[in-house]
């Protein structure tokens, strides 16, 4: 990881785990499916993370929360 937040390699691969629909992950359903709010979530959270950048963060959960 580099000081502007997530690696571009590491958020890919994280980005690919989830469009995969990682079957293995606890929040997927009783069918074994990915839950796709959980799986947004998660992606917008990566995406977050990458982008590294405190006052984006903040008005992202202002959003997020509304």
């Amino acid at each position: 990881m580099d000081e502007s937040g997530l690696s571009k390699e590491l958020l890919l691969e994280n980005l690919k785990w989830l469009a995969d629909g990682n079957p293995g992950y606890a929040g997927t359903d009783e069918e074994e499916r990915q839950n796709p709010k959980v799986a947004r979530l998660m992606a917008e959270d990566f995406l977050l993370s990458h982008v590294n950048d405190r006052e984006i963060t903040e008005l992202f959960h202002r959003i997020r929360e509304a």
